[in-house]
């Protein structure tokens, strides 16, 4: 049970959102930020993540700052971290909220959101792990959500729990016209002249979440035929170069690729226009279903019930459905239906591999892909 009376209508002037995650998190917190803004129309919102992330919510109308702490300096250490921990909270408590909001179950945004001076302050009820008596720093709690529920409903249920009711669950995302423009230059620099696209994105900051090279391969194969140019696209990382010179290598053939020069709002920009977006659990697949591109995700040892493209409804996971083959709205996951699926494991047996994605067959991936052109829909099974 929620603890705290609803602040529905109460004078809330300023409000802080701590979301101090990965990139795709960040993004799927947006639906409750607008959640925030319904409520309190004139308040002035900031959102606290961390560097490499602002991205996401940069340009969004609902958010009047970004506070951004470098995570750079949590890694090295030393006296340089405790610097950036003090001038992050300085401009946390400068921003003098009334209320705090923190999103996710960890202890530092716990403190952050006490120490912030806000008179009312949002969470999560506290696992046994961590921090003792942090139900404590908060004045409302959210109960901790059933496994199988999507992370975008999650933080839905932060503000929830304090009688903040969705107007709209959907994805905010901004691309700028100057977003726009620099993408076009930058497809047109490696062949695109208009004909009919998909962004192919097959690499993910976690390597045992990627699909195999010969599978992407196969994808790319699978869309020429259908008429669809393929763009491969990429991080900067070392890795994602390396993966996507495999893929090339196996078909023998070129393609036009981006790797490592998109920015976030660029890859946005690219994916509004695709026809398609083809990748795995990672930030861009999140991006393309935030931008409204149907989008097909291959999943391994990740629960698809968390972190399925968004698409403003549930995907009707239960315990006896956790995994499998399903199309909701203009989206699809590909995923293994073993017993160990998914296990939310950084691969199998410490190997760092993941042998749900290598047995993933294209034969799936095909008929994902003829059911989201021919603009199929279905509602989530439960």
């Amino acid at each position: 049970m929620a603890m705290g009376d609803s602040l529905a209508g109460r004078d809330v002037r300023s409000i802080i959102v701590f979301k101090q995650r990965n990139i795709g998190d960040v993004l799927l917190a947006t639906p409750a930020i607008h959640a925030l803004r319904c409520a309190w129309p004139s308040a002035r919102i900031a959102v606290a993540v961390n560097s490499g992330t602002e991205a996401m919510v940069e340009g969004n109308p609902d958010i009047d700052r970004v506070i951004v702490f470098d995570r750079r300096t949590r890694d090295a250490g030393g006296a340089g971290r405790w610097r950036e921990e003090g001038r992050f909270l300085g401009e946390i408590r400068a921003w003098r909220p009334d209320l705090a909001v923190h999103l996710t179950e960890g202890d530092r945004g716990a403190i952050l959101a006490l120490l912030s001076g806000a008179r009312f302050r949002f969470g999560v009820a506290p696992a046994r792990a961590g921090l003792l008596w942090k139900d404590r720093l908060f004045t409302h709690l959210a109960p901790r959500p059933d496994r199988f529920r999507h992370t975008v409903l999650k933080d839905l249920d932060v503000v929830a729990a304090a009688g903040i009711a969705p107007a709209d669950t959907s994805l905010r995302f901004h691309v700028s016209e100057e977003d726009r423009r620099r993408a076009r230059e930058k497809a047109t620099e490696v062949g695109l002249d208009g004909e009919p696209y998909a962004v192919v994105h097959p690499g993910s900051r976690w390597k045992f979440k990627c699909w195999t090279a010969a599978g992407m391969a196969g994808a790319l194969d699978l869309l020429e035929d259908r008429g669809i140019r393929p763009l491969v696209t990429g991080a900067p990382d070392p890795d994602e170069h390396r993966i996507v010179r495999e893929i090339v290598a196996l078909r023998g053939r070129s393609v036009p690729t981006l790797v490592g020069v998109l920015t976030l709002k660029e890859l946005g920009a690219l994916t509004a226009g695709a026809r398609l977006f083809v990748g795995v659990d990672s930030a861009p697949m999140h991006i393309s279903a935030a931008v409204g591109t149907p989008t097909l995700a291959v999943f391994g040892p990740s629960g698809a019930f968390n972190w399925a493209p968004w698409e403003g409804t549930d995907w009707g996971y239960t315990p006896d459905r956790m995994s499998g083959f399903r199309v909701v709205g203009m989206h699809a996951v590909v995923q293994k239906d073993w017993e160990c699926v998914p296990c939310g494991k950084d691969g199998c047996e410490g190997s760092k591999r993941s042998y749900c994605l290598e047995g993933t067959p294209l034969e799936e991936v095909r008929v994902a892909l003829d059911r989201l052109l021919a603009g199929e829909r279905e509602r989530p099974c439960g």
